[in-house]
């Protein structure tokens, strides 16, 4: 399976680019850390798991690769 990215680093190679499974999990754990303040931290993790899930578009990737 290609990997698949979040982010770039401009001047950086993508072997050194942030991956999209990396960046969910790790804004999903900070927003649970927010939404437990409330009570609602199984919410928030599944809010940051899912809010860049578009990134995983054919688009999204071409566009982020040139």
């Amino acid at each position: 399976m290609p990997d698949h990215y979040a982010h770039s680093k401009e001047g950086k190679p993508p072997s050194e680019w942030q991956l999209i499974e990396e960046h969910l999990k790790n804004v999903a754990e900070m927003a649970r850390e927010f939404a437990d303040s409330f009570g609602a931290g199984d919410w928030g993790y599944l809010a940051g798991l899912w809010h860049d899930l578009g990134k995983y578009q054919l688009k999204f990737q071409d566009k982020i690769l040139t």
